[in-house]
């Protein structure tokens, strides 16, 4: 498919993963760089400078992922799919911005998620008037295969209408 997708992964995770094998397998252009939340107080800037040279069409981010694909979106007015997003409950403050720009946003919560909590999204979405799309799976935190592969194909499905 000719969309150009961002992947950012959690705090936890790798950019190496299933998830994005299968976005590399059905998309032409897939950016999917390594974060080091941890250690790299530039890493969201070095994302932002990389993608206002090299737009894409979509966002999509898991949990920490998932804040800085909103905060990006804020700046960008790109679509997102997040999953999990860590607006709320981040172990650690990495350092981002944000825009300006008010999209529609696509969020798949976990009713099991401990680490994120389902209802504490809900609520921060409501407080801070975000205007999304909100998906419920019966998954904890981490986002099963099966999961993320239905959720980016009902999406691109839309941008292919």
């Amino acid at each position: 498919m000719e969309l150009k997708i961002a992947f950012l992964h959690g705090l936890e995770s790798s950019p190496i993963s299933d998830k994005t094998a299968f976005l590399y397998k059905n998309f032409s252009s897939v950016y999917a760089p390594a974060i080091d939340y941890h250690n790299n107080p530039n890493a969201f800037s070095e994302i932002l400078n990389h993608l206002k040279e090299h737009p894409v069409d979509l966002l999509i981010g898991s949990s920490m992922g998932g804040w800085f694909a909103y905060n990006l979106s804020t700046i960008l007015g790109t679509p997102t799919l997040l999953f999990n997003p860590a607006f709320h409950s981040r172990p650690i403050e990495p350092t981002v911005i944000s825009g300006d720009i008010q999209i529609h946003h696509k969020l798949v919560l976990g009713i099991n998620d401990k680490v994120i909590r389902e209802a504490d999204t809900v609520d921060y979405l409501h407080n801070n008037n975000i205007n999304s799309l909100v998906f419920f799976e019966n998954i904890g935190h981490r986002t099963p295969i099966n999961i993320f592969e239905k959720h980016v194909n009902k999406i691109v499905n839309n941008f292919v209408k």
